[in-house]
């Protein structure tokens, strides 16, 4: 675990260079560039919006400003896990001829991600000046589930890549859990919305927590999640990430051969 910090620190203008370069693929030849962080998001927000709130007559009035501090912290989690597992697929030829630290190729999709998620935050804001919500204290608690999802994805990522250099089939199992995950978190309906008698099993899923938080802090509002399932939420992205950087510690040279 520590011989990832000290590559970070030795190659930080790497990885910076690498965050710059993922950013400028990702939005090449595109007519709106960055605007896609923001339209596709808030392009599904618009159809929840209107199958729960309008079709099904459920949600309140500020239920797309619920959707948006759902949809966007989900989206970064699972962009980092997907990005993450194809990082060493897609730099193979540069892996080959260069001798750097493999994880730098994983880091640098989690640094790319962060940058465009934090960006793409900015679309909360016409949601937040629409139904008048108040700026609180709370909003400085933001970066608290920002650093756990970070953490919790980042540990999964490192993992999958180095899977996902043998198993090709990694990327499509991801994509469809991801899908199924995304229905067993609060990220298109609030956590007050499960039944009293399954939330301690759903605050198992840490991404629970982390949602929760994210979303409750933007909208100046306590959390009311257990101290105990926030403290193992928080252990949970501790024991990931570590578990996550030793285990790509061991598999990685391996891993690289079937590159």
């Amino acid at each position: 675990m520590l011989s990832v910090f000290k590559h970070i620190k030795k190659h930080r203008y790497v990885v910076q260079n690498f965050v710059i370069r993922d950013i400028k693929i990702k939005y090449r030849g595109t007519i709106f560039g960055y605007l896609w962080s923001l339209l596709e998001p808030l392009s599904m927000v618009l159809i929840y919006d209107f199958v729960f709130r309008i079709i099904m007559r459920r949600g309140d009035a500020n239920y797309p400003l619920i959707l948006v501090l759902g949809i966007l912290p989900y989206n970064y989690v699972s962009s980092i896990i997907v990005g993450g597992a194809s990082a060493l697929v897609n730099s193979a030829s540069l892996i080959r001829r260069v001798p750097l630290p493999r994880e730098l190729f994983v880091l640098s999709v989690v640094g790319s991600n962060l940058v465009t998620f934090l960006l793409s935050m900015l679309a909360a804001v016409p949601f937040m000046i629409a139904f008048e919500i108040p700026i609180g204290w709370h909003l400085l608690l933001f970066p608290i589930p920002v650093v756990l999802m970070t953490a919790f994805a980042t540990g999964i990522a490192l993992v999958m890549a180095c899977i996902n250099v043998v198993y090709r089939d990694v990327g499509y199992v991801l994509r469809v859990a991801i899908r199924m995950v995304m229905y067993l978190s609060p990220v298109i309906y609030e956590l007050d919305r499960v039944p009293e008698r399954f939330r301690d099993l759903y605050l198992l899923n840490p991404l629970s927590v982390y949602l929760t938080m994210a979303r409750n802090w933007m909208l100046s509002r306590p959390i009311d999640i257990p101290p105990s399932d926030v403290a193992i939420s928080v252990v949970l992205a501790l024991v990931f990430l570590v578990g996550g950087a030793y285990t790509f510690a061991m598999l990685e040279k391996k891993a690289v051969k079937f590159l």
